[in-house]
């Protein structure tokens, strides 16, 4: 019988792990990745570190690539980057899978008709088929009847190119990407409401704030690098509020879970808002200062008492004067809002309501 080569590396006792909880081929906290930082080792030689950003969504955290002595990439570790500080989600973690893997296309494929099936073309063949079917497609059919889709993993010198080859060489009006289903409700209601197509705080300003308001947004799975922020305000002592119809992980910790019905977003913040100004809680001279239609708001949040707010979103009357009086009485109060209340078709309006109450 071969001796376990585990056992003859480390002689120390074992501690057993609940099977429910172990991860599949662990034995004890050891093998599920319990042994402390000073003791692991790296056998690497000639690796390199290459400094880059996980290109999978927009926040752009950064990380090394781990490459060997023959270019591949085999890893990633994480880099103390302003944002994501040392700490990767899942998605990042195994991000540089996609470099190596059998799957990835490394040629074009070309068919023409869809009876056919896909063959490996040369870039030549690609672009010269691809060239002739834009002046065909724009001479038969007019200019604008070609269009382009960007992505997020597009870097922003690659996007600038993408709007430029659409509107300065094609002079097609049609350019687009996916932050039209993902994050555009959120851009137009910063826009209206601050100039800016996005939100104007950091993500340092979670960690001062002691009152923070989560709407729509499934940190913990979702979000992850956002975890370690929430938890340094929670740290500080500050109070979480949470509002989503299903209770995530992030609501089960929280202060406050408000479980409206999905849709109903909107209402909800309006009586929020109802209550801050009934029970004199709003700053009239920051309003007098920096703000504009205030009045017609105040009025359309009379509309919507607690009472009435209740039954339309599903949760009781108290709660709304609870939720109110917490995010209105903290000294620094701060609001994010996320996917779950943006991909709707009065998306803009859902943000805006949590704007306004801040």
């Amino acid at each position: 019988m071969t001796a376990d080569p585990r056992a003859a590396a480390d002689r120390r006792t074992f501690i057993p792990l609940d099977p429910s909880l172990a991860p599949p081929g662990t034995r004890a906290f050891r093998d599920a990745g319990g042994i402390p930082a000073d003791q692991w080792h790296a056998d690497q030689n000639g690796e390199t570190l290459v400094p880059t950003h996980c290109c999978f969504c927009g926040v752009q955290c950064g990380m090394y690539l781990r490459v060997d002595h023959g270019g591949k990439v085999f890893g990633v570790e994480p880099r103390n980057h302003d944002i994501n500080r040392m700490r990767l989600c899942p998605k990042g973690i195994n991000a540089y899978q996609q470099v190596n893997h059998p799957d990835r296309l490394t040629a074009p494929l070309m068919r023409r008709s869809r009876d056919e099936e896909f063959r490996e073309a040369s870039w030549e063949e690609a672009l010269d088929f691809t060239v002739a079917e834009i002046k065909r497609i724009q001479q038969t059919y007019g200019n604008d009847a070609f269009g382009l889709l960007g992505g997020a993993s597009l870097f922003s010198e690659k996007t600038y190119l993408v709007g430029k080859f659409a509107r300065v060489a094609l002079k097609s009006r049609h350019v687009d990407y996916n932050g039209r289903l993902c994050m555009v409700s959120a851009a137009g209601a910063n826009k209206l409401a601050f100039g800016i197509d996005r939100a104007g705080n950091p993500f340092s300003d979670i960690l001062l704030t002691d009152c923070l308001l989560i709407a729509g947004s499934n940190v913990g799975e979702c979000f992850p690098v956002m975890t370690q922020y929430v938890w340094g305000a929670r740290d500080r002592g500050a109070t979480l509020i949470v509002v989503d119809p299903r209770e995530t992980a992030i609501a089960r910790t929280a202060d406050i879970h408000v479980a409206l019905k999905p849709g109903t977003d909107s209402a909800f913040f309006t009586s929020v808002l109802n209550v801050v100004i009934e029970e004199g809680l709003t700053d009239e001279n920051f309003l007098a200062d920096h703000a504009t239609g205030w009045e017609e708001l105040k009025a359309k949040a009379a509309e919507y008492p607690p009472s009435r707010a209740a039954a339309i979103c599903g949760i009781p009357a108290e709660q709304i004067v609870q939720v109110a009086r917490a995010f209105a009485r903290a000294p620094k109060a701060m609001a994010w809002h996320a996917r779950g209340i943006e991909h709707h078709s009065q998306g803009v309006e859902n943000c805006l309501s949590v704007i306004n109450l801040c």
